[in-house]
């Protein structure tokens, strides 16, 4: 990263346009402008937030370590296995783009003085503090110590602070973000109301504090810190934030929540399916697309499947929920299956796929919305028209690997080399970066840390599986707590709660690493169980600085454990 010349050559431009979205202006680039003729018009102020904003949803919510937090029987992909196994990597996530969301946000905030005085520039400059405190948490909690950058005239070489010096200035920037207005009430320079997540909100500048306040609890060893994050999901709980609300069901979730903008949804990155590929890296988008296998609708072609590069088994799945746990059926499609078929009718040209189960010694089919169909011995012909395709049922192989179907919404374009005449292109759907659900279990995890706030944990643990359940049958401490040993452990049986209702959702590693090393060595696979005290107190639980960070700055200096790691 040239951190001496930060500022230098900064253009500009437009942000990318989202296809339908009003709330984002397409501005064209202009070259060579200075401060002092920018700034003039709304359309200015918009052009530089959105850029700010694009650049969040296109770098600021993958992370590498995600894969080494994943629940995964199975692994065929290079990258996911190194991340496991913690292998030097050769070149390893940069952080520039990061820095350079950083940057614009600090011309935001350094200049606001320009905004014309029929512009509100307050909203324009907590958002740039959203998002310097977003984008430095993120930092923080992928590399650790990193170098700081307040302001535009902060061009000099600068060596890595420390991690509590790093959380610490970004709990400055987000307490300044929290000034922000509750989502219903957030408008643009125009005065036109904001109806994308993708902008920050009071809500999610409390959500930013509350897992902020709790990572630096464990990570810095202040106790005092988790009274504060319980005060910002409180906050947001209690509608002091905005309004939010549980979705009804775990298929609601699925089906709504994953989708876009439902009021579970406290702030999520925008996609929409038309964009770049690396807009759309479903790897670094979606952590629960790399499990994904046809079928992941209804009506996808057989021809054209997404395949996967990692996989869980049915058993796996089976073990974590129990049969009544309506989570197990809404993140999953046909755990329960004995076969799966494609069904396909000629004149609506469409596929549908169909499992076989059975039960009491008669086979039951299902198709793909769960409908239940007379007892049969083969699978059964939806509709008039209908044909079971040849070739198309899977092996005794593959129906051991669970299909993942949290994730409901695939794009496709036209494809002329395919039979269908179409191909799978992307995701039609948003990353949901926080919801309710996460903010009531991560209240029940501060609360478990602070021993007379325990009751208050159970309750909240019970509120989310009262709704994965739809009954209070399964309350804290059940019958399945008492056999597992949970009973015993209340953080632990909060932490296997988030590990199910926020599978795929990109938390798992966070979690392993806030609850302490102790979970670390459990908790995570191969190489992390190894590891020695010394080498979690010098950063092996934090990614490797890029190369280009090393290129114009002689102050920088490599990670302490991956450095050793290297030799």
């Amino acid at each position: 990263m040239n951190i001496k010349h930060i500022i230098n050559g900064l253009l500009f431009a437009g942000a990318l346009m989202f296809s339908g979205c009003s709330d984002f202006i397409t501005v064209e680039p202009e070259n060579d402008i200075t401060f002092k003729s920018y700034f003039n018009t709304v359309k200015d102020a918009e052009a530089l937030l959105n850029t700010v904003m694009n650049d969040i949803r296109t770098v600021g919510c993958g992370s590498t370590f995600a894969y080494a937090g994943w629940i995964v029987d199975t692994v065929q992909d290079q990258w996911v296995d190194d991340a496991r196994q913690l292998e030097v990597d050769d070149n390893p996530t940069n952080w520039k783009g990061l820095y350079d969301i950083i940057k614009n946000a600090n011309v935001i905030i350094d200049n606001i003085h320009r905004f014309p005085e029929t512009v509100d520039a307050v909203p324009y400059l907590l958002q740039a503090y959203f998002a310097k405190a977003y984008v430095y948490f993120r930092i923080a909690q992928r590399w650790g110590e990193c170098p700081i950058i307040k302001s535009t005239s902060d061009t000099e070489a600068k060596g890595k602070s420390s991690i509590p010096e790093v959380l610490e200035y970004t709990t400055e920037c987000a307490l300044k973000a929290l000034d922000l207005p509750v989502f219903s009430e957030l408008k643009d320079g125009n005065g036109e109301a904001r109806t994308l997540k993708q902008y920050a909100s009071k809500g999610a500048a409390a959500a930013l504090l509350a897992h902020i306040y709790a990572w630096r609890a464990e990570i810095e060893n202040r106790p005092e810190y988790w009274a504060e994050a319980e005060k910002y999901c409180t906050m947001i709980i209690d509608g002091k934030a905005g309004y939010y609300t549980l979705a009804a069901d775990p298929e609601a979730v699925a089906l709504n929540v994953m989708h876009r903008d439902d009021p579970e949804s406290i702030y999520e990155m925008y996609r929409t399916p038309k964009e770049t590929s690396t807009m759309n890296s479903a790897g670094n988008v979606y952590v629960g697309a790399d499990f994904v296998k046809f079928p992941v609708r209804e009506d996808m072609p057989v021809d054209d499947s997404w395949d996967y590069s990692v996989k869980i088994y049915k058993s796996t799945v089976r073990k974590m929920f129990r049969p009544e746990d309506k989570r197990r059926d809404a993140w999953f499609w046909g755990v329960t299956a004995d076969s799966i078929y494609i069904v396909y009718n000629k004149a609506t040209l469409k596929t549908t796929p169909v499992y076989t189960q059975k039960v009491d010694d008669k086979i039951i089919c299902k198709k793909w919305d769960g409908t239940a169909h007379a007892s049969v011995d083969k699978p059964v012909l939806l509709e008039e028209g209908d044909s079971i395709v040849e070739n198309a049922r899977y092996g005794a192989d593959e129906l051991k690997h669970a299909f993942v179907s949290k994730i409901r919404y695939p794009y496709f374009e036209e494809y002329k080399y395919s039979t269908s005449g179409i191909q799978f292109r992307s995701w039609d759907q948003n990353k949901v970066v926080w919801r309710l659900a996460d903010i009531y279990l991560l209240r029940a995890e501060v609360r478990a840390r602070q021993d007379a706030r325990s009751s208050g944990a159970i309750a909240d643990l019970n509120c989310i599986r009262e709704r994965a359940y739809g009954n209070s049958q399964f309350n804290y401490p059940c019958a399945d707590d008492v056999e597992k040993g949970l009973d015993k452990d209340l953080r632990l049986a909060i932490f296997r709660e988030r590990e199910k209702e926020l599978m795929f959702e990109d938390h798992r590693y966070l979690d392993v690493v806030r609850n302490g090393r102790d979970y670390v060595r459990k908790e995570l696979p191969q190489a992390f169980s190894y590891l020695t005290d010394k080498d979690i107190d010098d950063g092996a639980l934090y990614l490797q600085v890029g190369r280009m960070a090393f290129e114009s700055n002689e102050l920088m200096r490599q990670n302490v454990y991956w450095n050793r790691r290297k030799q």
